[in-house]
């Protein structure tokens, strides 16, 4: 897989970016800079976005505490049998509100799946990674990570099993993919 790159050195590559986006507006008079691969003319947005947010999640609480059990949990109506996964406090299909909180067990088929080699910023001190759609046992498609060694040993169809991940280095739990044979 990739080399890990340091938040610094994200930070340091941003600084130098800008510097040079700088100096082409200075000769051109626009914000106008080229695309490297495919020297296409691209606007330069003077803004910095950067985002934290908090979201509210009592009525999904229960997901996060099964985070903490070891477990990925799904909800599925008692009324109607529809599931979810993320989980929903309500059922959108009956807008019945009798939700059973259940594990997922799997094992998974793998559906599809990518090699992020270009991240966003935010990820850029990953390694390069394997984000994955599965068709669980359960009857619902999950989008996740799929934590594997070497991404050539990956396919379509492949048997995969949700765990419960502590992301570093922002020290989260979360869930993941691994191969099913993987203990």
């Amino acid at each position: 897989m990739g080399t890990s790159i340091s938040r610094d050195q994200i930070e340091a590559f941003i600084r130098m970016w800008l510097e040079a986006v700088e100096q082409e507006k200075e000769m051109t008079g626009l914000p106008i800079i080229r695309d490297e691969k495919t020297g296409d003319p691209l606007f330069f947005d003077q803004r910095e976005l950067r985002l934290r947010y908090l979201i509210p999640v009592k009525r999904i609480q229960p997901f996060f505490e099964g985070l903490q059990r070891g477990q990925v949990l799904y909800t599925e109506c008692r009324s109607c049998g529809s599931k979810y996964f993320p989980p929903q406090p309500d059922c959108s299909r009956c807008g019945g509100t009798d939700m059973e909180w259940k594990p997922i067990e799997g094992p998974g088929k793998l559906l599809t799946y990518t090699v992020i080699n270009v991240k966003p910023t935010s990820f850029m001190h990953y390694e390069d990674y394997v984000v994955a759609i599965a068709r669980m046992k359960e009857g619902f498609n999950v989008l996740a990570w799929l934590k594997v060694e070497d991404p050539k040993q990956v396919r379509v169809g492949m048997d995969v099993r949700l765990v419960v991940d502590r992301r570093k280095p922002e020290n989260y739990l979360t869930y993941a993919f691994v191969p099913a044979e993987s203990q």
